[in-house]
């Protein structure tokens, strides 16, 4: 039975392992596939129409917050580059799918993507096209499309390589934390999978002690039972993680997910992952070795051993933030390999020591506590004052999980506040009750009267005013201007208007001033329309009006030039984008998706911005991604370590069980008491992981020269994710413990 135990934990924890070395190549395969269809002329080069080429329009939406990826395609010959994940090109107005989109077509409830999306569908996107099996991509099939004309482009090829470049320090430290926040825990609950059955173990090798075996013999007993449990872990691990890769395309941890090829482990990763793993067991076993050998008498008569010394435990942790101080001269120093190895070392250092600090703790607090209250609660700490490293073996990796994470957490935080540059006041004040949108379309018609029709009909929207907006500047390249065209009953609703005509044009300042703003608008100046664009001349200026503050969009910091059709003139409508600027209710329910759906029925290629909402950086978002995706399934291992360690000591424990059960204790006294077995170390431990990984996070952030941003939400989330964790294992335990306590276990030999 410990043989399986050993074996079965040590399997858990080398399946992790062998997925987290199989991360370098996941990342290689995904980014292969992003800059094979990367569909953007980067080069700035001219590209004629050919056989070979293919007109492309980025047509990209979002729906209840999922990004969807959408391309218009029309090819203009036989010899035109197909996107990769594609067979063939859609004709005009049919879709081409990814698996993912087409089950969330079809799933209920998502009847406004179905409406927003509605072409019919011929055919999926392969593998080759999609960074991960739950993307969402769709390519439609295009007609009549023009370079420069809603977002067209030309291309003669797909995909393009990226040379690789360095990432922020933020980043890196944030990569570098990420790492060993995953992989310390995984550590913890192999060397405590290595002690299941240790009590049974050292007796037995206590005994052989007492008959005359010397410190050798029994060292090599105990390595070889050790040796062998730890094979049959790697064995095991090596299938569970064959039996995992087969299935896990159809797992999705916090929005990320692989294909099956991608999860494929390095050749040397592995072998480090095995041979680290064996060392590892090896050496937990020849530590657990000392108690046996120095005082076998004490082993076998259960006696309590010698008191726990806090010094070295203490020096450990100490050790960590010293190392931690010392790494890093200047943020950019984060990238040199003594600096990460010093970061490394130090935070190994620190949440390690939380494990040797633990024991410790638990044995004070056992012994302030003992004496006194219910006897489900002396059982418990009484039992906890008779082993408590037994105790906290398990609770060890929930610790250190939850320290790194809360600590991962304040890093990123603190990154993130840093980006954002906004405080956390203005974070926690109450969203308003209007919001602004803006959606734009370079169609070159002018039909913004109508679009704003059909936006204003849109439900939750209280006004949409249209207008086409055209960038100019000087003909020395000065700063471009702006100039916004639309009707008089549209520009009435921008600007305070006494009189307005077509033919008029004003100068509109922002609403109350502004004092920096060095804007003029001479009328007759010669202006060039967008960058390089043909030349337009400015009209005569009406008046000098003022901006209405009751239009989100209204407030602006520059002078821009209002202007009728007449007096723009045809030109400058054909180079302006349609523009409408949309002031909705924020208590409607899908809003913002009513408002792209109805973007979307009115062109393909209409695109809808809410200037309110926070992008946040790429980057950052992908790493703290996949850290969640980490960080989940570290804790679920750590979950299944607590329980094989509960397991293990019902299993020691069933004859002490079964005498307490006919003596006449209640079944019920005894499940209290193994509640509160699991509760008073994982309490303690997660008031020290909270403390521990709030100290760590803080040192990293002064790494970088970030100030602390504590989310105290994030934290009490992921403690509260080890507290359910105990509750969950104590649930699990009982129909052991029911069985432990038949009186057929007082059966003893």
């Amino acid at each position: 039975m410990r043989t399986v135990l050993m074996a079965v934990g040590i399997g858990l924890g080398v399946a992790l392992l062998l997925v987290a070395s199989s991360v370098p190549t996941a990342r290689h395969q995904r980014d292969e596939r992003i800059h094979a269809r990367i569909d953007t002329n980067l080069d700035g080069r001219v590209i004629t129409p050919s056989r070979g080429t293919v007109l492309l329009s980025d047509i990209d939406t979002v729906f209840r917050g999922r990004e969807i990826r959408g391309r218009m395609l029309e090819p203009e010959g036989p010899a035109a580059p197909l996107p990769p994940g594609l067979t063939r090109f859609p004709r005009p107005g049919e879709m081409v799918v990814s698996p993912a989109l087409r089950k969330l077509l079809a799933a209920p409830g998502n009847g406004l993507l179905r409406e927003r999306l509605d072409h019919p569908v011929t055919g999926e996107v392969t593998d080759r096209g999609l960074v991960d099996p739950g993307e969402y991509v769709f390519y439609l099939g295009g007609e009549h499309m023009a370079v420069g004309v809603k977002g067209v482009d030309r291309l003669d090829h797909f995909g393009k390589v990226y040379p690789q470049k360095p990432l922020d320090p933020e980043l890196t430290l944030l990569s570098i934390v990420g790492m060993v926040v995953l992989l310390a825990p995984v550590a913890v609950f192999i060397a405590a999978a290595v002690r299941f059955g240790g009590e049974h173990r050292d007796r037995r090798l206590a005994a052989l002690r007492l008959v005359g075996a010397d410190r050798r013999t029994t060292a090599r007993i105990a390595a070889g039972e050790t040796l062998v449990s730890a094979l049959i872990g790697v064995a095991l691990g090596a299938v569970l993680f064959m039996i995992g890769r087969r299935f896990i395309e159809l797992m999705d941890i916090q929005g990320l997910s692989v294909f099956t090829e991608d999860l494929t482990p390095q050749p040397a990763l592995a072998a480090l992952t095995v041979v680290g793993v064996v060392v590892l067991a090896l050496a937990v076993t020849r530590l657990a070795m000392n108690g046996v050998a120095v005082e076998p008498l004490g082993v076998v008569r259960r006696s309590g051993g010698a008191t726990r010394r806090l010094g070295w435990r203490i020096a450990v942790p100490v050790l960590g933030l010293l190392l931690l101080k010392a790494s890093v001269g200047s943020g950019s120093d984060i990238r040199d390999t003594t600096s990460v190895v010093l970061v490394v070392v130090g935070m190994l250092a620190l949440l390690v020591g939380v494990t040797a600090v633990l024991p410790w703790i638990l044995e004070q607090l056992t012994g302030a506590l003992g004496g006194f209250g219910p006897v489900s609660w002396q059982l418990a700490v009484r039992r906890l004052q008779l082993n408590s490293e037994a105790a906290t073996r398990s609770v060890n990796g929930i610790v250190v999980a939850v320290a790194g994470a809360i600590a991962l957490q304040t890093l990123f935080t603190g990154i993130a506040h840093a980006q954002n540059g906004s405080s956390g006041a203005a974070r926690s004040s109450s969203a308003p009750s209007t919001q602004a949108a803006v959606a734009s379309l370079d169609d070159g018609r002018g039909y913004t009267e109508r679009y704003a029709s059909v936006f204003s009909s849109t439900p939750g929207v209280q006004q949409a005013v249209g207008y086409a907006e055209l960038s100019v500047s000087t003909s020395d390249g000065d700063v471009p201007q702006t100039v916004r065209i639309a009707e008089c009953g549209q520009l009435r609703l921008l600007a305070s208007l006494s009189t307005c005509a077509d033919g008029d044009a004003f100068v509109v300042s922002p609403h109350g001033g502004a004092a920096a703003d060095r804007t003029v608008w001479k009328p007759g100046s010669a202006m060039r329309m967008d960058t390089n664009g043909p030349r337009w001349t400015v009209p005569r200026i009406t008046a000098a009006v003022e901006a209405r503050s009751s239009n989100p969009q209204g407030v602006f910091p520059e002078k821009m030039l209002f202007v009728t059709p007449r007096a723009a003139g045809a030109s400058a409508m054909a180079h302006a984008v349609s523009t409408i600027d949309i002031t909705y209710a924020t208590s409607g329910a899908d809003v913002q998706d009513r408002l792209r759906t109805t973007a979307a029925r009115l062109d393909p290629s209409f695109a809808v911005d809410f200037p309110a909402q926070a992008t946040g950086a790429t980057a950052l978002d992908g790493i703290k991604r996949d850290l969640l995706a980490g960080v989940t399934a570290v804790l679920l291992l750590i979950a299944a370590s607590m329980l094989l360690g509960a397991l293990e000591q019902l299993r020691d424990r069933k004859r002490v069980l079964a005498v307490l059960v006919t003596f006449g204790t209640p079944r019920r006294t005894l499940s209290s008491s193994i509640l509160w077995q699991t509760a008073v170390p994982v309490a303690m431990g997660l008031l020290v992981a909270g403390v521990v990984g709030t100290a760590l996070g803080n040192a990293l952030l002064g790494l970088i020269g970030r100030t602390p941003v504590y989310d105290w939400s994030g934290m009490l989330a992921i403690a509260g994710i080890g507290a359910a964790a105990s509750v969950a294992v104590t649930v699990l335990t009982l129909p052991t413990l029911w069985r432990s306590s038949h009186p057929a276990n007082l059966r003893h030999e």
